[in-house]
């Protein structure tokens, strides 16, 4: 038996950059807090260390406010004195990507080992639960273990546990098992009789769950400042604590609890974690995620809370990891510049908005407001730097056209396709292509000659400029420069449009006149004179084109030239409106089929068909509508002429899926972190009368139907907020549902306008059966998610009552092993599986996905589901979330599992979300270094998931990271359209570890460092829930 209890105290502050208080108001309590840390720790030597919360930012936002303070601060953490990092900021977990997690410790290491001193701690105390892989991250980055508070339950027996993420990586835990979490020795009393009696309850609070002769008490909280004069009271109180008599059962523990004497001395999370450690115990293994709220608040009403931030925070992290990043690497590998710093600001701004207070959507509004404009500062970078990389990338690709053309004026637009996803059969891509004239003869093809459906969306004419001309002016300079046949005057004509373009921005080809308009009706040929709506106004329109780019009809031109003189001669009209403008610019759509796995394909518009003697193939293709339906190959949707829900029938299978897409919505007395049903709740589940139902798309592309519906709501709870009111307000929600030609995807974007409050708004989509299995894609990995919560013991003693709703990423399936429905989602991470209620058959299962919570409060005191308040009693109006807001999902209706058909769940879930963004490049005629069709990484097999393509930070080269989404492991080939020096296995610092290849011939020495054309192959063997990066040399 140990006689002596020893206490590492440990110092500290945790700083929510945002929350209760805007991040200026939060800096000037910062500056004042680092600048006493600095005075304190200089004069107090026995004030040996201090935790600056784990995250690099706080050293940025001060030093960004006292720069003069930067010596002294790197002094204390180069001698070990002051702890920083590992992380950037301190994130939620569920809520953000895994990449996003990966850069945050990425950048917060890098910035801790420029000052001097790294904390190597996976420290998340106040996260709200943990994810499953949060163990294998963290040994990506060189640390072996964590410390946290939250998600930990009954079934954790200890305060020291390992944790196994799905590959097999371990890290050790500290749990930080007191109630009171990271504050559970907050200001500690500074009278050393005082503080005896304080350590003395604390002691009582931890031993039960102890597993060693040793505790943490964390001396700080929620932006505390350092308390000054604590090592000498600790000194005092030693003298104290050597004749005491603690005796405490011990259940983690062969050691009976009785101790003689207690030791306590300001240390170190390391040093803790290194003294526990050394005893080399039996600790117990956990896998898997930390979600239960029995002894902490989970707050699991956070992944619904302000889902605007959630929808904004998906579209920047597809913009960076699937656009940005992978592009402006490739754009890199043709030996172009690549815009660093550029995309490492838009991940700064991106990240500044993780922290688990700004993300979850849990502060005052005007926080909120400023993430909106963080979140526009990063799409703004992403998009400029893709504006500027495409055409760069597609510039240098080989657009000659697979069917020559005799005349310039039929020679074939090229539409370059961008794909930064896996290869798919097909996906609905719409750009805008500048022609003359119609395009009722067009035909769009690919290289190998087949016909692409296309359909025209919008026809406009950019308007280069105007000018009244009086007529008298006009006559006489035609009667004085003699110019008075049509030739002459279209010469003079020509001669002020090549004069006036010279210096106009964006014209940078020669122009010349391709058709004349007068009145917006063509007068050539010439057989009557226009009706003039305008007296002695006439309005002509001169239509130009790039020089030898169009086919002209000089006698129409000549015939409206004529008319122009004849017009002169009038006397009833006084004046000449001229308008000068481009060529018709048309937006069309068209499926770009067969796009390859991250890269791009080729498309031709042929604006006047092809030559009848060239052989072209046509692409088959079914696209069908009726009144209340549509179907494609692959599927038939119908709608519910009485409620506007779906019935969708796969055809493969036969399986048919009734009730789809209806909307619930029930009221929400809660706050931003829980919600919180009245008790005498009002479900609506029903419009307040039957929906229109129209068709706006027929076809060759899409064909898509639109449901109006209008819902009578409540407009708020009642006072006593125990139901919802009786009086209503009408909401209109819009739907549109449709079916691709050739693809296996059901999408809808629903529009939503909300005049209520106190409500929570979900969509149902149920299935006709019990799933054996409900899968949702989470991070790095797909997981299992209970069909039914089960009931726990002693429910009220929880500190928390457990939700069934779960987080999820791009999907969540419900299968049997004959068929299945994945729902797909764009942003919406709450989600729930409903065993029965609204719409769902008997036997039958649902799945919620939830559109919109509302509420007015941060927090609650008073909810009857969680003790106590979560944060401040602030009032948030804005988070009542009233006005429009839009959301996209889909529809994956598809045989067995959600793992079969050769993954096509995980390839519909990624193209989903990059879908709307694919992008279409106008380029010329050219050769080029690559082919018409490339694809730059390829992965086989298709199941696995590619996270990251991006430039090596630590060299030349680039980094490809894949993960195993399965349990099993996997046999995979990663083929690279470069051929690098040598390719190796690296950390997710991107340290290399191990060889997998080297170039062809195995030479590793003299190579230029350029990356060569040709085909790189990588073959490697992927665990259950690996992640792996690789690191390709140039």
């Amino acid at each position: 038996m140990a006689e002596q209890l020893h206490i590492v105290l440990v110092p500290h502050t945790h700083w929510d950059r945002e929350w209760y208080q805007t991040f200026q108001q939060f800096r000037l309590r910062l500056v004042k807090a680092v600048d006493a840390l600095l005075n304190v720790l200089e004069e107090d030597q026995d004030f040996r260390y201090f935790m600056l919360d784990g995250q690099t930012i706080v050293i940025d936002d001060y030093l960004e406010a006292r720069p003069e303070q930067a010596e002294r601060l790197k002094r204390l953490i180069r001698s070990g004195r002051i702890l920083v990092g590992p992380w950037y900021i301190q994130p939620d977990e569920f809520l953000v990507s895994g990449e996003s997690l990966i850069r945050n410790l990425q950048r917060g290491i890098s910035q801790a080992e420029e000052l001097g001193g790294l904390m190597r701690v996976g420290y998340v105390p106040d996260t709200f639960g943990h994810i499953a892989q949060l163990p294998q991250i963290l040994r990506g980055v060189g640390i072996d273990n964590a410390v946290f508070w939250r998600g930990v339950g009954e079934e954790i027996k200890g305060s020291e546990f390992y944790w196994e993420a799905p590959d097999g990586s371990q890290v050790f835990v500290v749990y930080l098992a007191d109630p009171q979490g990271y504050s559970n020795a907050r200001q500690m009393p500074l009278n050393p009789e005082e503080f005896v009696s304080r350590v003395k309850l604390q002691v009582a609070n931890l031993l039960p769950r102890a597993t060693d002769d040793v505790l943490l008490f964390m001396n700080g909280s929620d932006h505390l400042e350092v308390q000054e004069g604590l090592p000498a009271t600790i000194a005092q109180a030693n003298a104290l604590l050597q004749h005491v008599d603690i005796q405490q059962e011990r259940k983690q523990s062969s050691a009976n609890g009785h101790y003689h004497s207690l030791y306590v001395e300001i240390g170190t999370l390391p040093q803790y974690i290194e003294r526990v450690r050394s005893q080399n115990r039996h600790w117990q293994v956990w896998q898997g995620e930390l979600r239960s709220s029995q002894f902490a608040p989970l707050l699991p009403g956070v992944l619904s809370s302000r889902i605007w931030i959630k929808q904004q925070n998906e579209r920047c992290e597809q913009l960076l990891e699937r656009w940005v990043e992978p592009m402006t690497t490739f754009m890199s590998a043709l030996n172009l510049s690549y815009p660093e710093g550029l995309v490492r600001l838009a991940w700064q701004y991106l990240l500044q908005n993780h922290p688990h207070d700004s993300i979850c959507g849990c502060s005052i509004d005007q926080v909120h407001r400023e993430n909106s404009v963080r979140f526009a500062q990063c799409q703004q970078i992403c998009e400029g730097l893709l504006a500027q990389t495409l055409p760069q990338i597609a510039a240098r690709v080989d657009t000659q056209p697979p069917i020559p053309v005799k005349h310039p004026a039929d020679a074939p637009v090229p539409i370059v396709v961008f794909h930064p996803a896996p290869a798919t059969p097909g996906e609905a891509v719409q750009t805008t292509v500048q022609l003359p004239g119609s395009l009722n003869h067009a035909m769009l093809l690919d290289e190998k000659r087949r016909c692409m459906p296309f359909r025209v969306v919008n026809r406009s004419r950019e308007v280069l400029g105007t000018m009244p001309v009086a007529r008298e002016m006009l006559a006489s300079m035609v009667a004085l420069s003699g110019l008075q046949d049509p030739d002459h005057l279209l010469q003079m004509t020509q001669s002020i449009i090549t004069s006036t373009l010279g210096e106009t921005p964006g014209i940078d080809e020669k122009q010349e006149i391709s058709h004349i308009y007068i009145e917006n009706v063509t007068v050539s040929p010439l057989h009557h004179e226009p009706h003039i709506p305008h007296p002695g106004v006439i309005f002509i329109e001169i239509m130009i084109a790039p020089k030898g780019r169009v086919q002209i009809n000089r006698a129409d031109l000549r015939a409206a030239a004529q008319q122009v003189l004849d017009l002169l001669r009038r006397e009833d009209i006084h004046t000449l409106e001229l308008k000068l403008v481009a060529q018709a610019r048309e937006t069309i759509s068209f499926v770009a089929q067969d796009l390859p796995s991250y890269g791009y394909k080729t498309y031709w518009l042929y604006p006047r068909g092809c030559d009848a003697s060239q052989k072209v193939h046509s692409v088959s293709s079914f696209l069908g509508t009726g009144h209340n339906s549509i179907e494609n190959e692959h599927y038939q949707v119908a709608v519910d002429a009485t409620n506007g829900t779906l019935t969708v029938t796969d055809k493969r299978t036969g399986a048919v899926f009734r009730g789809l897409n209806r909307f619930i919505d029930g009221g929400d007395i809660g706050d931003l972190y829980t919600y919180c049903p009245p008790e005498h709740d009002m479900l609506i589940g029903e419009p307040l009368e039957a929906p229109r139902i129209e068709v706006i798309e027929s076809g060759p592309v899409r064909a898509a139907l639109r449901i109006s519906s209008r819902w009578a709501l409540p407009t708020s709870c009642t006072a006593n907020r125990r139901e919802r009111s009786a009086r209503t307000a009408v909401c209109t929600i819009v739907s549109d549902v449709a079916l691709t030609a050739g693809m296996r995807r059901v999408d809808i974007h629903t529009r939503i306008e909300n005049k209520v409050k106190d409500h929570r708004l979900r969509v149902l989509f149920p299935v006709p059966y019990r799933p054996e299995a409900v899968m949702a894609e989470s991070t790095f990995q797909v997981c299992q998610r209970p069909i039914s919560l089960p009931e726990p013991v002693n429910v009220s003693t929880w500190i928390e009552y457990p939700v069934a709703t779960f987080p999820q990423k791009r999907f969540v399936d419900l299968s049997t092993s004959q068929f299945g429905l994945a729902i797909l989602n764009q942003g919406l991470p709450e989600c729930e599986v409903l065993p029965s209620g609204f719409g769902v058959e008997e036997g039958g299962t649902a799945v919620a996905i939830t559109l919109l919570r509302c509420v007015d409060w941060l927090s609650r005191g008073d909810l009857p589901n969680r003790q106590g308040h979560a944060g401040p009693m602030e009032h948030t109006p804005e988070a009542q979330c009233p006005g429009f807001y839009e959301f996209d999902y889909a529809l994956v209706p598809h045989a067995g599992a959600w793992d079969g058909e050769e993954a096509l769940v995980l390839r519909e879930a990624q193209t989903f979300t990059t879908r709307l963004a694919t992008r279409a490049v106008i380029e010329e005629i050219h050769e080029g270094r690559f082919p018409s069709r490339e694809a730059f990484v390829t992965v086989e097999p298709a199941a696995l998931v590619v996270s990251a393509v991006k430039r090596w930070q630590r060299g030349k080269g680039i980094v490809v990271r894949l993960y195993n989404p399965f349990a099993s492991a996997v046999h995979a080939t990663v083929h690279l359209r470069f051929s690098f020096w040598k390719v190796s296995r690296a950390n997710l610092l991107e340290e290399c570890q191990e060889v997998v290849a080297t170039a062809q011939g195995g030479e590793e020495a003299g190579s230029s460092g350029e990356m060569r054309a040709g085909e790189q192959r990588v073959t490697l063997e992927f665990k259950g829930g690996e992640i792996i990066t690789l690191v390709c040399e140039e």
